[in-house]
């Protein structure tokens, strides 16, 4: 709860400058819309740079960058090239720093529950077709079904990690379908599982990570639906 009062605590901080900047000098140029999306974004950047989330930080940097490029005299580029540098930078930083940080991050966590900190919220969903739908926060969902049948996944401006490690198929399969908008998705599948991604992308990313070992032939398909769209899905075998 402490992390949580911090972030809005910073985050109406934010609004009342940008309110207040939006009377002065060149800001005088941006309207209500651009301010409440100035704020928005801000309140973003924080999240992304609390959460170690590289993707979260270039796109609300590229964002702020086309609001802000006009008003104070800065080189104009399309937003549409701002988006697909700012993709481009977090999935090379990600790449670069994903092991290093993920190490730090888990450290920080295990510290939390110790030293009076409070890490991500984790929950514990159980159910045979669940639902769930994460925005500007970080949170990991461990899955618990003895016939999953269906599961739909969303995040938006986030990172959502969802484990199916303690979840069995339906003997006719299950269907997952994920909507990845400005986030990340990271599903943590067992390695013996067969799975088929029929996911589609618009401007993002779907890494298939390699599997110790081959899945085995017995067992029932898992399909993967949906989009990502200016995101990344990953998936990982345990």
């Amino acid at each position: 709860m402490k992390h949580r009062n911090w972030f809005w605590g910073i985050f109406f901080l934010a609004a009342g400058f940008f309110v207040v900047a939006s009377q002065v000098g060149g800001f005088m140029q941006l309207g209500f819309w651009s301010i409440a999306a100035t704020v928005l974004l801000v309140a973003a950047l924080i999240g992304s740079i609390a959460n170690l989330n590289f993707f979260g930080i270039t796109v609300s940097a590229a964002l702020l960058y086309a609001i802000y490029q006009e008003p104070l005299g800065w080189p104009r580029l399309s937003v549409w090239l701002l988006l697909l540098t700012a993709i481009f930078v977090s999935i090379g930083l990600s790449l670069i720093f994903h092991n290093r940080m993920h190490r730090r991050w888990q450290k920080w966590k295990n510290c939390g529950q110790n030293c009076g900190v409070h890490a991500p919220s984790d929950e514990y969903i159980d159910g045979d077709s669940v639902s769930i739908s994460e925005s500007f926060n970080e949170v990991s969902k461990y899955l618990h079904a003895d016939c999953l049948r269906q599961a739909n996944i969303s995040s938006s401006f986030g990172k959502l990690n969802v484990f199916f490690d303690n979840v069995k198929l339906s003997p006719n399969g299950a269907e997952v379908y994920v909507d990845v908008s400005f986030g990340k998705i990271e599903l943590y599948l067992p390695k013996q599982w067969r799975v088929i991604d029929q996911v589609h992308t618009s401007a993002g990313a779907v890494s298939n990570n390699p599997r110790t070992g081959a899945a085995s032939p017995d067992m029932p398909i898992l399909t993967v639906k949906g989009r990502v769209s200016f995101g990344n899905l990953e998936f990982r075998y345990v």
